[in-house]
Formats: structure tokens, sequence, C-alpha cells
């Protein structure tokens, strides 16, 4: 079945034209690619299921939690999952099979999930909210191991010229599974959903995090580089040379952080729509259908792109992105009536979900192929733990939005989309 599935999606006119990887893996990377489509699959659409920012904060809000643990919802997940990562990278670089990182990371988030929907059950009010902050603690360092674990095994077992083509249909999948729950927010006439209907969502989310534990653990990994018996600690702190040593990976890093501005702003697109919209529920389906549509129709698109030119990827996403950001800025100075304004913000949240997925696969495949087999694991641990500290001080921007207004926090957001767009046009070709 892996391998129909990716003849279905690449052909196999070059099944065999392997780049960057063992001979040996090349023999069967085509049912790799299945497989990593699979779990990549159900572990995406289980993030779907259960966003902090969506579905975690409405189950919350039911239950009666304080506004401080839904604050810390968004954060705590975000950046919980990348600061360590830098530690976990050397500690999965010493063994030289790696796909059961990934195997534990997605077990213990499913536990995780699981945990938050019996706790909506069974507990209200702050009991509840912190009991949901602490597991989402859990949720949070176990997706920085499949993570980090992720990235190493694309590198090791799929070719440079396949690598954005899998990562784009596991998004566009997943992308019409969240379409399919938007459509039920949009259509549901009551206002606030059942606390049992999105524990039941939980659940499923829950499933689907073992299945992509199941599918990974049946991968064809052939041993990897390993690092010999230095301590991860200091392994870690060892890795930060590469931002000396290593141009393309810093001027990267730096251009990673000025686009992560794109996924930053989004929460801020939903207040603007909520105040234009009167807070109506039919609009946050909207907005989740838009950003999931956005996900669905341009994954393999901008997986095609990336295969081609991440850097090129980059460079357009972020601009587009940038441009977005702005328009949306000018747009909510303006009188809009509410029936207007749901169709209007639905628009451009579609649009900054197009620049935001080409984003997030245009960095993915420019790190993996920039790197090689022996410093792969470093380099994407070091990015991702600086990228957790930028989102922790990026934290500061709620200040910002109410001494500024939120329009302008898009704006700003908007214009450092842009500049990490042009910075990453100074980034080399990758995929030559």
């Amino acid at each position: 079945m892996e391998e129909k599935l990716y003849e279905l999606v690449a052909g196999d006119d070059d099944a065999r034209m392997c780049k960057d990887i063992q001979e040996d893996a090349c023999d069967v990377f085509p049912r790799n690619f299945g497989k990593q489509v699979i779990s990549q699959v159900a572990s995406k659409a289980g993030d779907q299921l259960s966003k902090p920012g969506l579905i975690l904060t409405w189950l919350l809000t039911a239950v009666g939690a304080p506004a401080v643990t839904i604050g810390l919802l968004v954060p705590v997940r975000e950046a919980g999952s990348l600061l360590p990562q830098m530690i976990v990278g050397g500690v999965i670089r010493r063994f030289p099979i790696r796909k059961y990182f990934w195997v534990l990371g997605a077990a213990l988030q499913g536990l995780a999930i699981l945990g938050i929907g019996f706790a909506a059950l069974t507990l209200k009010g702050a009991v509840a909210g912190w009991t949901t902050v602490g597991l989402l603690v859990l949720f949070s360092l176990s997706r920085g191991i499949s993570s980090i674990a992720s990235k190493d095994l694309l590198g090791k077992t799929v070719p440079k010229t396949r690598r954005g083509r899998l990562g784009g249909l596991a998004s566009s999948i997943s992308g019409w599974i969240a379409v399919g729950v938007g459509i039920f927010f949009a259509l549901n006439p009551a206002r606030e959903l059942p606390v049992g209907l999105l524990a039941t969502l939980l659940f499923v989310a829950a499933g689907l995090w073992f299945v992509g534990a199941f599918v990974m653990s049946t991968l064809i990994e052939k041993p990897g580089a390993t690092s010999g018996a230095a301590n991860a600690f200091k392994e870690a702190i060892a890795s930060l040379h590469f931002l000396r040593d290593d141009p393309v990976f810093l001027r990267f890093c730096i251009a990673r952080a000025l686009l992560a501005s794109t996924v930053l702003s989004m929460p801020f697109y939903v207040v603007l729509a909520h105040r234009a919209t009167d807070g109506r529920l039919a609009s946050l389906g909207i907005l989740m259908i838009a950003g999931s549509l956005a996900t669905a129709l341009s994954g393999v698109t901008w997986g095609k792109l990336s295969d081609s030119s991440s850097r090129l990827t980059l460079v357009i996403a972020g601009v587009a992105a940038g441009g977005v950001g702005i328009l949306t800025a000018l747009v909510s100075l303006a009188k809009v009536d509410s029936s207007y304004a749901i169709w209007i913000y639905g628009v451009l949240f579609f649009l900054i979900g197009l620049a935001h997925t080409g984003i997030r696969t245009g960095r993915k495949t420019y790190l993996v192929d920039h790197a090689n087999a022996d410093n792969r694991a470093q380099l994407v641990a070091v990015s991702n733990t600086l990228m957790g500290i930028v989102l922790l001080i990026s934290g500061s921007f709620g200040l910002l939005a109410e001494a500024i207004g939120v329009q302008w926090v898009i704006f700003v957001f908007g214009s450092l989309g842009i500049i990490g767009g042009l910075l990453a046009l100074s980034l080399p070709e990758v995929q030559e």
C-alpha cells in the first residue's frame, strides 16, 4: 500500500534516483515515503482537532477555567516543544535507530490529549484549567521529541526531491480533515459547543496519534551516524558553534525568526474578525474552514516548489504574508457590516493561511536539505531552540496590542514578514 501511495503522488519513473540518502535506504524509500505520509497525516490531523488556540480555548471557556490558564495554552504548546530541542537532539543523535523517539513522542502526545479530554468531562473551573495546562506541558515536550526525530528520519529515508512533496501532501490531507470540523462549527446554531462533544474531538485526536505511532514503528530505518558518548547538555552547548561556523545557517535562523511573524499574527486576525462580526459562532467556523482550505489546497503545490527551490518558496510566501498583513490592517480601519465582515475576514484568513503553509513547508525543506546526515539533528535542534526563545519573547506583543491596537500589531508583523522574505532571497539554493 505504501508503494502505491508513493506512485500515486510522485510517479515511479524516477523512484530510484536517490539523492543524499544511503543506497540501501534508496531501495525501500517508496515504502518509507508512504509510511511517513500516513504517520504525518495522523499526527497533523490530531493537531487540527486539538488546537490550543481554538478547540482547547473553547473547552476551557466552557468549563469555567480562569483566563490565565487560557492565556497560557498557545505559548506553552509552541515554546515548550522547541526550547528543549538542543538537548533532545544530542540524546537522539547517540542512537543509530531514531524512529522510536518519534513513536514515543506521538504516544505521549496521544496520552496527554486523552487526559485533557477526561479532565474536561470530570473537572471544572481552575482545577480543569491547570490540569489542562499541565498536560499540555507534557504534550508540548513530547511534540518536541517527535519534531526533531521526524526531520532526521525524513533526511535518512526520503531523497531531497521528494521531501517537500511528502510534507505538502500530509498538510493537504490533514487540512481537508479540518475543513470538515470547520463546517460543523459554521453550521452549528449554538453559541457554545457541548463539553462532551469537544471531549470526543480530543479522544479522536488522541487515537490519531496512536495510529501514527504504530505506523512509524514499522518504518524501515537504516542505522545512522552517532556522536559518541558526549553528555547531551555539553553537546547542546557545543552545537551552538554552527551559528558561528555556518553563516548560511545563521542567516536562515534570522529569516525564520522574522517569518514567524506570520503564525504569530494569525490569532490577531481572529480577534479582528470576532470584533467585526460580534463574536458570531459562524464566523469562527468560516475562519477555521478558510485556514484549513488554505493548507489543503496549497500544501502539495508549495511542496513541489520547495523541492525545486525552498529558498524561492520562503521569498514568495514571506513577502505575500507581509502584503496580506498590511492589507488586513488597512481593511480593519474601515467600518464594515458584520454580514460582509464574515466573508472579508474569511478571505484574508485564507490568504494568510496560504502564505503560512508556504513558509512552513519551505523552511522545513530548506533546513533538511541544507544539512547533511552528520549534522542534521543538531541543526534542527539549534534552529528550533532559538525559535522557542523568539516565541516566548513574542508574548509581549499581546501587551503591545493593548497599547497601539490589534490592527497595528498585524501591520508590524506584516512588515517583519516582508523583511524575512527579502532576507531569504540572500540564501543560497540547496536543491541543486
